[in-house]
Order: C-alpha cells, then sequence, then structure tokens
C-alpha cells in the first residue's frame, strides 16, 4: 500500500498574493437570476477533471477552487443564518484534463489535495478514477479516508492489498441527520455500468445490484428507520434516455413510495434537471469547473415539495451576487485565499504558465460545424494541421522501427473524444496543452492498404452510434467524449436547436446568467489526416492504439467479406509511433504550437 505525502517544501514555499492572469472579476451586463433557499439546500459539482484553477482565458468560468471554497462557506453562512441545511455534494471524475491533476505521478497528487479542502457531505468516484491502477491506488488510500462516512460507493469495488475486494469508499450507504433542520437522510451512490476499469477495481451494473439479498436488504432495513429523504449521488447521467436510472429509480420506490428522492448525477458533462416523479428529481451540473449546481427543497415531509435549480456560472460576479458580497475583500475567507495560494505553488512547480505560443483564433468542438467546413471548427484544424505532425518513431527497445515507403500515402485516425475541450484564442501554455487533450496513447499502423479499402474506413466508423453484427458489439459512441454523446443525441431528436441555452424539465431559467446563445453542431465518431500521393499506391492507415478495436472491425466491413485480404492485412499491423510522451495529441498541438505561434 502507498499513503502520499507532499513534502514540506512543496506545501510551505514562499506566500504569493494569488492573482489570475487578467480580470478575474468578469463585470458582465447580464443580468443574474437570483437563487431561491429552500429548507434544505444543495451545491453539486461532478466531473471537475482537475480544473481548480479556473479557466484563464474564459472569464465567465475564471474563479478558482480557492473562490468555491469561499462562496460554499458564505452561502452556509446565510442558510444558517436563516435555519436552513446546506449540503456539499461531488459525484466524481476528478482526474484527466488539466495539467494540475496530470503532469504529476502518479496523476492527482496535487489535484487532490486541492480537491479535498472542500468541506464535502457527499463523495463518491467516477470513472476517471477507474482506468489507471495508480489513480485507483492514489484515490483510495488518500481522498477515502480524508472524507470519511461521507465517501460512499454502493456498487464500485476496490482489490485491497491483501487480495479482497472491498468497498470503494468508507461504506455503501451513509445516513445522517442534517445540521440545522433534522432532516434524517439515507444516501447512495451508484457509477454507471462501466467497463473499462483497471484490474484493482471493479463495478456492477445496477441491474444486478437491485437484485442482490444484500442490497434489497439493506432497503428493508432503511424502510424501518426514519427516513426524511433518499439521496442518490451517482456518476450517472440524469438524462431521460439512461435507463440504468429508472432501473434503480423503480425499486427504490418499491420501498420507499411516498419519500421525495432526490439525485444527483454526472459523466455526460451537461447542465441537466429532471423529473423522474412527482417526488423524486434529479441534477447534474456540467463539468470542468464551469457550473456550480443549486438545488433546493422546501416542505418535504409534506404532500407538495417546493423545488428550484439553477446553475451557477464558476465566476467571481456569481458567486458575490449570490452570496450578497459588494466587494472581494467582503467575500475572501482565510480559507479560500489559503486554496488559491496552495494553486499558485502547484502551478508554479508544474510550469504550467509556460508558453507556447500565442493561439491567434478561437477554435471550437461543437460551436462550429464539422461538416460545413467552419474555419472554426477545432476538428478540421486537427485535421488539416496538427495531425501532419505525427511521425513514426519507436521509443521502447523491445520494438523494431518501421520505414514507411515515402511512395505510400497516409491516413492519420482519431476518435473525436481524444479532444477534450475547445481551444481558445490568447495564450497556448503548457496547461493549455492538458485542456484540450490529455491523453497518453501509442499509435498502431496497418500498412500497404490498398487505397479503395483505406478511404473507407471514416464512412464506416462514423456510420452511427451503435452497431450489433455477426456477434461483435461496437459501441460506436464510445469513440465519442460523454458530452459529445449527449449533444449529439440531442441534436439528432430535435431537442436541441441552434441558440438554445439550457432547457431542462423546469424549463430555460435554469442558468444563474443569462447567456449569450451559443450554437451546438453535431460531430463525427472520428477524423482524418489524409496526406495523398497517388491512388494507384497503397495507404498506410495510422491511429491511436485506443482504437483499436473500432478501426479493425472497420477494415473487416470495407473488405467486403474477403477474409484472405482482411488477415493478410491485420498481420502487419504495428506499432507507427510508440513514443506517448512525446507524439500524443497534446504532443502534436504543442510542436505546431512552436513552429507556427511563437
Amino acid at each position: 500500500m502507498h499513503i502520499y505525502f507532499l513534502s514540506a517544501a512543496t506545501v510551505f514555499l514562499f506566500y504569493t498574493i494569488w492573482s489570475q492572469p487578467k480580470s478575474r472579476l468578469p463585470h458582465f451586463d447580464e443580468t443574474l437570476r437570483e437563487l431561491s433557499l429552500g429548507d434544505i439546500n444543495f451545491l453539486h459539482t461532478t466531473d471537475t477533471h482537475g480544473w481548480y484553477l479556473g479557466h484563464i482565458n474564459q472569464r465567465q468560468y475564471s474563479a478558482d477552487w480557492g473562490d468555491f471554497l469561499s462562496f460554499t462557506t458564505r452561502l452556509r453562512d446565510i442558510c444558517q443564518a436563516r435555519d436552513l441545511d446546506l449540503l456539499l455534494i461531488d459525484t466524481g471524475d476528478r482526474h484527466d484534463g488539466n495539467g494540475l491533476s496530470d503532469l504529476t505521478t502518479p496523476n492527482g497528487l496535487y489535484s487532490s489535495d486541492v480537491f479535498m479542502q472542500q468541506d464535502y457531505d457527499i463523495v463518491t468516484v467516477g470513472n476517471h478514477e477507474l482506468y489507471v491502477p495508480a489513480v485507483s491506488e492514489l484515490e483510495y488510500n488518500t481522498v477515502v479516508p480524508h472524507y470519511g462516512d461521507r465517501f460512499i460507493s454502493t456498487n464500485v469495488e476496490y482489490l485491497n492489498d491483501e487480495g479482497e475486494y472491498v468497498v470503494f469508499g468508507n461504506g455503501r450507504y451513509r445516513y445522517f441527520t442534517t445540521e440545522v433542520k433534522k432532516y434524517n437522510i439515507f444516501a447512495l451512490s451508484f457509477m454507471f455500468d462501466f467497463k473499462g476499469g483497471n484490474e484493482k477495481v471493479r463495478v456492477t451494473p445496477i441491474y444486478t445490484i437491485v437484485k442482490e439479498d444484500w442490497f434489497l436488504d439493506l432497503l428493508e432495513t432503511h424502510t424501518r428507520k426514519p427516513v426524511d429523504l433518499v439521496l442518490v449521488a451517482g456518476h450517472i447521467p440524469v438524462s431521460h434516455s439512461w435507463q440504468e436510472l429508472y432501473i434503480l429509480h423503480g425499486v427504490l420506490r418499491r420501498f420507499f413510495p411516498d419519500i421525495p428522492i432526490q439525485y444527483f448525477g454526472g459523466h455526460s458533462h451537461i447542465r441537466d434537471f429532471t423529473l423522474l416523479d412527482d417526488r423524486a428529481f434529479a441534477l447534474q451540473s456540467g463539468r470542468y469547473c464551469e457550473t456550480v449546481g443549486f438545488m433546493s427543497l422546501s416542505n418535504i415531509k409534506g404532500d407538495n415539495v417546493t423545488i428550484d435549480r439553477k446553475y451557477i456560472d464558476f465566476n467571481l460576479q456569481s458567486f458575490l451576487h449570490h452570496t450578497k458580497r459588494a466587494t472581494i475583500e467582503q467575500f475572501n475567507t482565510d480559507e479560500g485565499l489559503l486554496v488559491s495560494e496552495k494553486l499558485t505553488n502547484y502551478s508554479n512547480l508544474l510550469k504550467l504558465s509556460e508558453s507556447f505560443g500565442e493561439v491567434p483564433r478561437s477554435y471550437y468542438i461543437t460551436g462550429a460545424d464539422y461538416y460545413s467546413n467552419d474555419s472554426n471548427s477545432l476538428l478540421r484544424f486537427f485535421e488539416t494541421e496538427i495531425l501532419r505532425e505525427l511521425e513514426p518513431k519507436i521509443c521502447h527497445e523491445d520494438m523494431d522501427p518501421i520505414s514507411p515507403p515515402a511512395s505510400n500515402s497516409r491516413i492519420v485516425l482519431i476518435n473525436t473524444g481524444s479532444i477534450r475541450y475547445d481551444l481558445y484564442k490568447g495564450d497556448f501554455s503548457r496547461n493549455s496543452q492538458f485542456i484540450v487533450s490529455p491523453f497518453k496513447n501509442k499509435w498502431r499502423v496497418l500498412q500497404n492498404v490498398p487505397a479503395r479499402i483505406a478511404i473507407r474506413l471514416q464512412s464506416i466508423l462514423n456510420k452511427g452510434p451503435y452497431i450489433l453484427e455477426n456477434e461483435i458489439d461496437i459501441d460506436l459512441k464510445e469513440l465519442l467524449s460523454p458530452y459529445q454523446r449527449e449533444i449529439n443525441s440531442r441534436i439528432s431528436t430535435l431537442k436541441l436547436r441552434y441558440g438554445q441555452t439550457t432547457t431542462d424539465d423546469l424549463g430555460n431559467d435554469g442558468d444563474d446568467t443569462i447567456h449569450r446563445p451559443l450554437p451546438h453542431f453535431a460531430v463525427p465518431n472520428v477524423i482524418q489526416s489524409f496526406e495523398y500521393t497517388d491512388q494507384q499506391q497503397p495507404v498506410d492507415v495510422v491511429f491511436y492504439d485506443f482504437i483499436e478495436r473500432y478501426v479493425l472491425w472497420a477494415l473487416q466491413k470495407a473488405c467486403d467479406g474477403d477474409n484472405l485480404l482482411y488477415y493478410s492485412l491485420v498481420e502487419k499491423l504495428t506499432f507507427y509511433n510508440d513514443c506517448e510522451q512525446e507524439y500524443n495529441v497534446g504532443e502534436l498541438l504543442k510542436k505546431y504550437s512552436l513552429k507556427h505561434w511563437r
């Protein structure tokens, strides 16, 4: 077992006054909607992915974790003065997506320390805590004991050093009483049906858990206790289309037919609120420290529960407004300032502000139309410029280098889910590199593929979201990020129109800031750079190793039943570039920046 400690030199660096570059008080003209406080109130975060420094190039999300700490303290003071409860909830995915989390070994060493400064009432795990053994170990040995009985996981387990699967948390549930109103709360926590975890974790699907005797006994036991509210903190989308949530809800309602149930979700990176029935509510609070979700409930013991929800923009203007503070001096707390100082010191240690160039314009993933060749499309920019920076190279001694014939054409394929965030005009720093694409993948190559076969692969992979054929289970949605999947789904079902801001089951007044509407466009599953020589020459098809299973499936389709051709091509599958530290997508973007944006 490893326990991670931060050295004194790390923690006690020289004192600095924290001041983010440029303005940290946005001074927007937009009208702010008010929070409607209730008998019991919640602040919810999810899918922060290490963004605790705030968004340097986006003023509307420019608050840092220290500001958030001050905000929760000030709002808690307001609630207590009015004899109201305030609970804080986090539903996971705290790793992968920011230099603060991704540049340490293990991933999350510094960012977890920052996260733990917040005094949450319920914390649970996300899938990004489960991919890499070292990250799971850090989370289990550091974050779980820090939060004690507040860290719960109902369906996620961890393989400890004794070779025994134990709960990934301090319990499968929490039963507690609120400080002010003395409400009795029965809290559970669920991960969606995640199959990509490392060898030290195990996720039992919800549809299995709800049939197991121990779980049914747990519910039965709590029907004999005073329960005023059932709370479910899940790393699972709350959208009506996500059936796992409804399976769970159906079982909970059998045991608690009249008790209000409050769900908190995550994973798909959107702002959302759904009504599961007239006494069951579900809130999801965005991603990347762009949103603090707010939920209030009143009259939970009565016949008619009064509810409200807001999506609070992660900036100081919103934080000051909702805590009734006129100046930053009135707003700041000593604890919050210390966290902001800690962030500055960590940023300096990791050289996150080191600049690799100046981005001349903003590029967008879903905010620009890829299919119309919009010049502001980040995906098109990657196709035409960034992927061309890739070179064949072998770093590991046990692998043989390859020398592709110069006469061959080359296709470079990546899944769009590997590009996680927009690229904004302004400084392109070490942190920006991880923000756009944090993943460290190797590159594989199918050599000498006939051009007529190679040029079909992208269209096959972009054909649809899910294919089950010849007992091969291929879910092409996995090539997208969770956010892109949700946006594509809503566009295809006409739920999301051009210019629309957040619309949920309570209407369109959920955003605390009345935003200028932004467009959202569908994105493909994969994009490709095609460096063409001659249609008579074969093509080397290069791709991220993460999508190998999908590319080989598409290759088989493109071969139109010619198994001899298919297997002859697969036989030549090898590494094109195994230097994941030097040639991942984020590094390719850095190489381009150093050449063209200095």
